[in-house]
Parts: C-alpha cells; sequence; structure tokens
C-alpha cells in the first residue's frame, strides 16, 4: 500500500460509522462459512490495490469503479449474487463471478453529440429515436430491482438531454451515479441541479494538457475550454469530479500524463481516470493505424505510471487506470459479468466496447437477458476482451443480433484469474 494512504487508513480506522458498515458486511459474509477476519480485511484492501484512498463527502472512495464505503450501494454490490447450489455462500458465489446482477451498467440516453471523436464507441449504430423519459425510468428500476449498484449515463452526449436531472433521480440510493460528459454543455446551475437529484459523481473527458491537440481530438475549437470549466463546475457544486482521458500509444508518456494530472488538480478534479484507446467507432476500420493502441509494454507502462502518481500526497489527483483494473493484477474484463451497457435502442451488451446484444430490454425481462449474457461471457478474463473481439466485428452491422452474440464470445475465453478473484477464492 502506498504511504501516501496512510493518513486515510488511520482516519479509516477510527471512523466509527464506517466500522459498524465493515463488521455488519463481515456477518453477511460469515452467515454459511465463517470468514477469517484477517483474510476479509485483505480482501477488500484488494479492491483498493494500486489505488490512492480519498474520502469524499464522509465516505471512502478505494476504487472509483465500486461504491464508495460506507454505502447501500456497495452492499447492493456484494450482495447481488448467485447462491450456488454447493450452499457455500455468499463470498464462495463472489469470488467465482455468480451473480445476479452487473455491479455497474451504463446507460447510452441519448447517441446525440455536439462533438465528433474518433474513437467513440457511440458510433457503431445508426442515428435513431432515443427512449423517453418512462421507458428509461423502467430500465432503471429494473436493474436497481436486479442488484445494480452503479448506474452510469452517457451517450452521445448526455447533457442534451432536458430530462437528464428525472432520469438520475429515478435511481434511490442502492445505486450510486455516475454522468460522463465532454463538458460542452454544463453550466454552474446544471452541475448545482444534478448534485441536488443525486448525482454522486460526474466524468468530463480531456485527452490532453494541450488545448490543440484536445480540440483536434474532439472537433471543437471550444473543446478544450469547455471541459476545463465544466470540471471547476462539478467541484463546486459538491460532486465526486473526474476526468476522463484516452490516451494513444504516441501520447504515453509520465511528462505528458504527470502534466494533465497537475493541470486537472488545479481545475478541481478529485481523479483521473486514463483510458487506453479502444477499437470502437472510426478506430474499428483501422485496426493496424500507428500510435494509437497500446502494446503490453505500454499498458505496463501506463501501470507504472498510475503508481507514481499515486504515490504523491499533494499537488495530483488519484489516478486510476482501465488498463490496470481490467488487467491481471486487479479485477480483469468482467464485461458482461460484473459490468453491462444498455443502448440508446434498448439492447444490453458486456460494455460499450463489446457490441453483442443478448436481448432488448424493453421486450424481454432483464434478468433472464442478463444470466443469458452471463453465461456466455463466462468468467473474468485477463485483459480486456474488446480488441481480441475487434477483428470479428470488422464490417458487421453493430450491435451484434443476440441470435448471433453467443458464439462470438468463444474467441474471447481465457485461462487464469485476475488477482483480486485469486485472493477472495483464498478467504474460504
Amino acid at each position: 500500500m502506498f504511504l501516501s494512504n496512510l493518513p486515510t487508513v488511520l482516519r479509516m480506522a477510527v471512523d466509527p460509522r464506517l466500522m459498524r458498515f465493515v463488521l455488519g458486511l463481515h456477518q453477511d459474509l460469515s452467515r454459511r462459512q465463517r470468514v477469517p477476519m484477517l483474510k476479509y480485511a485483505k480482501g477488500l484492501l484488494a479492491m483498493a490495490r494500486g489505488e490512492r484512498i480519498i474520502r469524499f463527502d464522509g465516505r471512502y472512495v478505494l476504487s472509483s469503479f465500486i461504491p464508495p464505503l460506507p454505502s447501500r450501494a456497495f452492499s447492493t454490490f456484494l450482495k447481488a449474487t448467485e447462491t450456488s447450489e454447493g450452499g457455500k455462500g455468499l463470498l464462495h458465489d463472489l469470488a467465482q463471478g455468480w451473480r445476479l446482477a452487473p455491479l455497474s451498467t451504463y446507460l447510452q440516453v441519448t447517441q446525440r453529440c455536439n462533438l465528433s471523436c474518433a474513437h467513440c464507441s457511440a458510433k457503431f449504430a445508426a442515428l435513431s429515436g432515443e427512449l423517453n423519459t418512462s421507458d428509461w425510468t423502467a430500465i432503471i428500476g429494473a436493474l436497481q430491482d436486479l442488484g445494480t449498484a452503479y448506474l452510469g449515463f452517457t451517450g452521445g452526449e448526455p447533457l442534451l438531454r432536458q430530462d437528464l436531472e428525472k432520469l438520475i433521480a429515478a435511481a434511490d440510493d442502492r445505486s450510486v451515479t455516475i454522468l460522463f460528459t465532454n463538458g460542452f454543455e454544463l453550466s454552474s446551475e446544471r452541475a448545482r441541479a444534478l448534485k441536488d437529484t443525486g448525482l454522486f459523481a460526474l466524468s468530463v473527458s480531456l485527452d490532453s494538457s494541450s488545448q490543440q491537440k484536445h480540440n483536434e481530438t474532439r472537433s471543437h475549437p471550444e473543446a478544450f475550454r469547455r471541459a476545463l470549466d465544466a470540471i471547476s463546475f462539478a467541484r463546486k457544486a459538491g460532486l465526486y469530479t473526474v476526468v476522463q482521458s484516452v490516451i494513444p500509444q504516441r501520447e504515453l508518456s509520465k511528462d505528458n500524463l504527470f502534466e494533465l494530472f497537475r493541470l486537472v488538480h488545479a481545475h478541481g478534479a478529485h481523479e483521473v481516470r486514463v483510458h487506453q484507446p479502444a477499437a470502437a467507432g472510426r478506430l474499428l476500420d483501422d485496426l493496424d493505424c500507428e500510435g494509437v493502441f497500446l502494446t503490453e509494454e505500454d499498458r505496463l507502462k501506463l501501470v507504472d505510471i498510475q503508481s507514481q502518481a499515486n504515490r504523491k500526497l499533494f499537488g495530483f489527483p488519484r489516478v486510476s487506470s482501465f488498463p490496470y483494473t481490467e488487467g491481471p493484477e486487479k479485477f480483469g474484463c468482467t464485461a458482461g459479468l460484473l459490468h453491462s451497457y444498455v443502448t440508446a435502442q434498448g439492447d444490453l451488451t458486456p460494455c460499450d466496447f463489446v457490441p453483442l446484444s443478448f436481448g432488448n430490454v424493453l421486450t424481454e425481462n432483464l434478468a433472464d437477458i442478463y444470466r443469458r449474457m452471463r453465461q456466455s461471457m463466462g468468467p473474468p478474463k485477463l485483459r480486456c476482451v474488446a480488441r481480441r473481439l475487434a477483428p470479428y466485428l470488422v464490417g458487421k452491422a453493430l450491435p451484434i443480433p443476440p441470435t448471433e452474440s453467443a458464439g462470438f464470445c468463444d474467441c474471447v475465453q481465457s485461462e487464469g484469474c485476475p488477482e483480486v478473484f485469486r485472493l477472495l477464492r483464498e478467504m474460504f
């Protein structure tokens, strides 16, 4: 664990509200099979491995990919498991990846956008009409009833929907909510309104500390300035403020990323999430383009940069990266298992970068679709499956229809167990 975590960990150790919550979870886990407290603590810390833990609004963010502690949403995440026939209990099922619901589901509430980015995963389907308020409210309710603990509102550009606040307000505290935006339409007033509806986190896309490079990536001369303004608005409104950065291979360096981290920290960001370019959108048409996709060596370089940044106590936000979180060192890829995505037309897919439809949530029972998807996708993978799947998707109409999706899953299976799941299995 990083020394930069020490002040927060010490505070956690004397926080009576957190301790009551953690002990209550331990009792739930131990109902069928006793879980030694030391192994239980080790399992919790595994979720924070490689991360800088921060305290926000009276709660603790171990990783922005799971709900904060303590929260009802974290309990939702832990308890949304499928009881095994062997009757070995909740922890056993969690470690095997047997679940009743995904941990997180992102909702593409619109395909409309005011920018045009080559890497945008929303470009895989032709622009069509979007679901109305009551449709999305029903979907949100169904996901919460199923046991989804983290709801993401994305697009396109979700701020283009005038009923966005109503959609966010439809989710109760069984889930935490995060909004993904390019920031172009965010004002200080709307940031406060989003906070008042119950939004937990707001994530702004910013790919570079260079105004020119970001504007070129987002195809708009005002994209950089609007993104920085949005970061400040979100922080001042009291939202957990995240910056999402898609970093191509040619821009992957410690100097570039540290400059970006300092810039967004100065504007109020609590966290930066670093993404590697995925084979989606217009990038799916050129899988061999130079200077874009990361190699395994590049991935390890990014993991090291993340580690160096999180060791710093001052002047930097916390830094997380998808290549680390979805790598063998952490959770691995859990698309279709811990994560899912609902398209603007209502199709349930493993994630926005894995356009395999397993059914439409407007016409079929959500639990049945999720069960079918989880069984087809299989256990957690050591790495993100989107790149491995991409060559099979070139030239096809997306998303792949439910009648064909299960067949595509055979090409993304892998051996091995990601570290967090390995540690969980050691606990029983």
